[in-house]
Parts: C-alpha cells; sequence; structure tokens
C-alpha cells in the first residue's frame, strides 16, 4: 500500500511540475529556471532573460522570461521563426489559426481579435492588402485566454499574436508571439509604480 502510494504522489508530482508553460512556473527564480532550460539564461536588459527550455513547442524558437527579483518569473514570451507571407498574409493566418486551436486544447476558446483599422479607406481594406496592413499597424490578429475564465498555473492571461517583420530586408516576414501573463505581474508593475 505504501509503494502505490508514494508512486502516485511522484507522479502526481511530476505532473504538477511539468504542468506549467514550457515547464516554467510563475515566481521561479533564474536559478530554478535554469534547471529547466538547455543552457544557462542570458540576460538581455531589466528583468528579461533569453532562455532555451527542455521544454519547448517546435514552431518556437526565441523564448524570453521576465524575472524579477522580488517576484520571480512573472511573465514568458515564445516567438517564432519568420514566416514568409503573401499579400495576404495566408500563411501567418494559417499558422496562427494552428497554434490557436492547439492551444485552445489546453486553456479553452480564446477571444479573437481581427480587425482593421477603420480610418483605412475601403479601397486599402482589401484581402489583398492584409498583410500590408498588418507590416503597417493597421491589421491586428490576436487570440487571448483569460478574459472571462480562470486559467491553471497561476496564469491570468495568454495572447498569441500576428506581428510583422519591422527589418527592411525581410519585408514579407513575419512572427508568431506567445505571450504567457502571470497573476504575479501585479506586483511587478505596483513596485515600478512606486516611484510616481
Amino acid at each position: 500500500m505504501k509503494k502505490l502510494f508514494l508512486s502516485f504522489i511522484l507522479c502526481l508530482l511530476s505532473a504538477f511540475l511539468f504542468a506549467a508553460p514550457f515547464g516554467l512556473k510563475m515566481g521561479m527564480t533564474i536559478d530554478e529556471i535554469a534547471e529547466q532550460c538547455e543552457e544557462e539564461p542570458s540576460y538581455v536588459k531589466d528583468d528579461i532573460y533569453l532562455v532555451k527550455p527542455i521544454k519547448k513547442h517546435p514552431l518556437f524558437s526565441y523564448y524570453a522570461v521576465y524575472v524579477n527579483e522580488k517576484t520571480g518569473l512573472y511573465q514568458i514570451r515564445a516567438i517564432s521563426d519568420s514566416v514568409t507571407c503573401n499579400d495576404y498574409g495566408t500563411e501567418i493566418q494559417n499558422a496562427f489559426n494552428s497554434v490557436k486551436d492547439r492551444i485552445a486544447k489546453t486553456y479553452g476558446k480564446p477571444r479573437i481579435v481581427n480587425k482593421v483599422d477603420s480610418s483605412l479607406s475601403e479601397y486599402m481594406r482589401q484581402d489583398k492588402d492584409w498583410f500590408y496592413n498588418l507590416k503597417n499597424g493597421a491589421q491586428q490578429l490576436s487570440a487571448i485566454w483569460g478574459e472571462k475564465t480562470e486559467l491553471a498555473d497561476g496564469l491570468v492571461s495568454v495572447a498569441l499574436d500576428c506581428v510583422a517583420d519591422n527589418s527592411s530586408f525581410h519585408w514579407e516576414d513575419a512572427h508568431l508571439v506567445l505571450y504567457y501573463y502571470f497573476s504575479n505581474a501585479k506586483s511587478v508593475e505596483d513596485e515600478q509604480d512606486d516611484v510616481f
């Protein structure tokens, strides 16, 4: 009976440890995050570190964690490789829909924001200008989880965005950016706002 109970506890513990996004949990220190990564986190600036988590998704190549000294891990961002797009943005929209549907298996149905700037002329709102409008900030395609439902793992919200590359050498490229915001992010904001 003891062996059965012990194996149950170990299974439950291992499931809990790896239930969080990319194996990273709210409040982890940078040293704890390093244990879940293939190599040492690389400091960028402020609270931002680039990491290569052991538990990763093949579509996403770049991972940034936001770690506050007092609060620990409070945000994760995952960025895809470049997706070369036609004028209609078909390729990035297809990638977005595929990833959105897969994330929905974990967090449920998201709210979709698919809109174009209302100040654009009808001529510029055509499907053939979708990617051009994304590039110029007039088109938005996002999925947002957690607005009306409670998420697991200490998450407040999860968001998936289509973002066009700003480089003139990669005019036709876009990326997916996946954001995880933990509930302790509010205390980091409050700490930063204390200076006002």
